[in-house]
């Protein structure tokens, strides 16, 4: 078993592994006794910490398959896209039939970062009073929050309400890092951190290419992390985060500033790959779209490539129903359909 070192979970107490398995790339495998075995190949390497949610297709029911037996093993987080009340509760009893539990650790608000959903949530009617009654019912144990909305994040903190925090931190995107996550270390409340690696942007192309495991050790170096959760799909990412907490060392000023520079080369406004985008009711390839767009703004020497990229793409751009979906879907808030408009006019032609 690999040596991963462990960081105390704020209030919760627990001393949870600094890198945690994540629930979003395993969607994108098929089979759910592949998808199990791979978890299960996590949790045999020491890692006990499981960020997943009610939003990430079939990931629960993997992760719960996964657990079978060895569920007092990890502290165990899952998330609710509901923000009032009665589907807050029927999405929870979801959540714990899948993964196949009679309780959850932390139960997640997911992604208030808006003001829409943190009033609803604090409503009378919203998810925050089925939190409480779940709490005192046994069924969770802690309340958390997740957010794309530094300043919002830290209201919510601000509240007293949330005893464990989910939010982005990397090389690219750090500015949580100066007021939430010194908040949360103050306040004794749980740091739990997504997209390390900016869902893999950092490693496209030579020009912005940095060294996974200085990646990870940019997020695991600031002291009020607590647990940094890896996408994984297959052995190999495991095995990387995994092997950056067990080689870890103290990146210089300089590095920082290096990796920072590189990171950056994109913009902030890149797609993470994150995949929320991808159920388009006209089957548009949208992650795949999104790809070539960002990669075009700055790699124009490929240009060829991308044509070809995009004529193998069905539907195309021009399928859109303008209806937004992805957008409304997409947590860190990219004008997905300008974005879709302009690949189609710059890479429909013919080939």
């Amino acid at each position: 078993m690999s040596t991963i070192r462990k960081r105390r979970l704020g209030r919760t107490g627990f001393m949870a592994t600094e890198i945690g398995l994540g629930g979003i790339p395993i969607m994108q495998v098929q089979d759910l006794d592949e998808a199990a075995r791979l978890i299960t190949y996590g949790l045999d390497q020491g890692i006990n910490y499981i960020d997943t949610a009610r939003a990430y297709a079939d990931s629960e029911k993997k992760f719960g398959l996964a657990l079978k037996g060895r569920r007092r093993e990890v502290f165990l987080a899952t998330k609710t896209h509901a923000y009032d009340y009665d589907t807050a509760w029927k999405y929870l009893e979801t959540s714990l039939t899948d993964l196949q539990t009679d309780y959850i650790d932390v139960w997640h608000m997911h992604d208030i970062s808006t003001r829409e959903r943190w009033d609803k949530i604090r409503s009378q009617d919203g998810a925050l009073r089925a939190a409480h009654e779940a709490r005192d019912q046994g069924l969770i144990r802690y309340i958390g929050v997740t957010s794309h909305n530094d300043d919002l994040l830290l209201e919510c903190m601000q509240t007293g309400e949330f005893d464990v925090i989910l939010c982005v931190y990397n090389l690219a995107i750090h500015g949580a890092g100066e007021k939430c996550l010194p908040y949360a270390h103050e306040h004794d409340i749980g740091v739990t951190i997504m997209k390390p690696l900016s869902g893999g942007i950092f490693f496209r192309r030579e020009e912005t290419y940095v060294d996974p495991l200085k990646a990870w050790h940019f997020v695991l170096q600031n002291p009020h992390v607590n647990v940094a959760c890896a996408g994984f799909k297959n052995e190999r990412d495991i095995d990387q985060a995994i092997e950056a907490s067990r080689t870890f060392q103290p990146l210089d000023e300089a590095e920082i500033q290096e990796l920072v520079s590189r990171a950056r080369f994109l913009g902030e406004d890149i797609c993470r790959a994150c995949g929320y985008c991808k159920d388009c009711p006209a089957q548009i390839p949208v992650p795949e779209i999104m790809r070539i767009a960002d990669e075009a703004r700055v790699f124009s020497y490929e240009w060829p490539r991308f044509r070809r990229e995009y004529a193998s793409l069905n539907p195309k751009a021009d399928a859109c129903l303008d209806c937004g979906e992805c957008e409304e879907r997409c947590p860190f808030k990219l004008n997905i359909r300008e974005r879709l408009r302009m690949v189609h006019q710059y890479f429909g032609q013919p080939v």
